[in-house]
């Protein structure tokens, strides 16, 4: 019996003692969940806010493009018509000047249409060259320097061959572009690294998760947090 009383007695104590290491780690494994959910909350802000100027930056830049594509002759077109418009309007009671008013706005909008098809087809082509131009922007390493650069030569070489205006609207897009990503990518990812290396310290393992992010018609891998184990 006394037996027995003395092993419950030493089992009771060893679960007193280790009940407060146990109690400092599970609140040390708290608290690193806790920051990991933190840091994660402000890496998507930063990278919601990063998307959002990104497709500010694309719309701006596309409106630029509009303008100088457009040009006078669509202008000039359009401002035609609205004169016509507002003269039909007031020949409502004069039925010979009403239908040629009437047919000189069609004439002018199927002009409108076709000049419209030609903005838009430019539009095409240089959204493709955004496509090509902001493919570079991706952080690259040490290792693929040599090929960044031969794509950045080629992509400027493309680049001049447009007007001066089109090379200094899409140089301006891609730089801010540019400048947009490379400071989401790094302030996220130092975000990550330094929220790693604490979990870490508090007995939770964490990784990069890397997920694709669209900023304007690019796709970037972007660094949340992803627990592996604790």
């Amino acid at each position: 019996m006394k037996k027995l009383l003395s092993i419950l007695f030493s089992t009771t104590l060893i679960l007193t003692l280790g009940s407060p290491a146990f109690a400092d780690e599970d609140k040390n494994v708290a608290k690193a969940l806790d920051l990991i959910e933190k840091t994660n909350r402000d890496i998507d802000q930063k990278i919601e806010k990063a998307v959002e100027k990104a497709d500010s930056l694309q719309t701006d830049y596309i409106a630029d493009i509009r303008k100088i594509e457009e040009g006078d002759k669509l202008i000039k077109l359009k401002n035609e018509r609205e004169k016509a418009l507002s003269d039909l309007e007031a020949v409502k009671n004069d039925r010979s000047k009403e239908e040629k008013l009437q047919e000189k706005v069609f004439m002018l909008n199927a002009k409108i249409n076709e000049e419209q098809l030609r903005v838009d087809s430019k539009l095409y082509e240089i959204h493709q060259d955004i496509d090509e131009a902001t493919a570079q922007l991706v952080p690259a390493n040490d290792k693929d320097a040599i090929k960044l650069e031969e794509k950045i030569s080629k992509l400027t070489n493309k680049l001049d061959e447009r007007s001066e205006k089109y090379q200094e609207k899409t140089e301006r897009f891609t730089s801010d572009l540019q400048k947009v990503i490379k400071d989401v990518y790094n302030e996220t990812l130092q975000l990550s690294a330094n929220t790693i290396k604490k979990a870490a310290e508090n007995g939770v393992i964490a990784e990069c998760s890397w997920k694709l992010v669209r900023f304007a018609d690019k796709w970037v891998y972007i660094d949340p947090i992803r627990i592996v184990k604790f």
